[in-house]
């Protein structure tokens, strides 16, 4: 197991989940044009920061598996 990749993919996947939920929390405040720009604006950023998270944990586990 590579512990490393394992714990860089846990660590920025829950940073991310937490920054998302954050910032969707102050966006419900925001008139609904603004909160859909807020939503893509997180998806394609945030979003794909979790995306790589995530990917990292795959890796971790598919390198402990061969």
């Amino acid at each position: 197991m590579n512990w490393a990749l394992l714990a860089a993919g846990v660590g920025l996947a829950s940073y991310q989940t937490w920054a998302i939920w954050l910032r969707w929390r102050e966006a419900r405040g925001l008139p609904p044009a603004d909160r859909k720009i807020m939503l893509w604006t997180l998806i394609l950023t945030r979003g794909l920061g979790w995306l790589l998270g995530v990917g990292l944990i795959v890796g971790a586990l598919y390198r402990a598996n061969q």
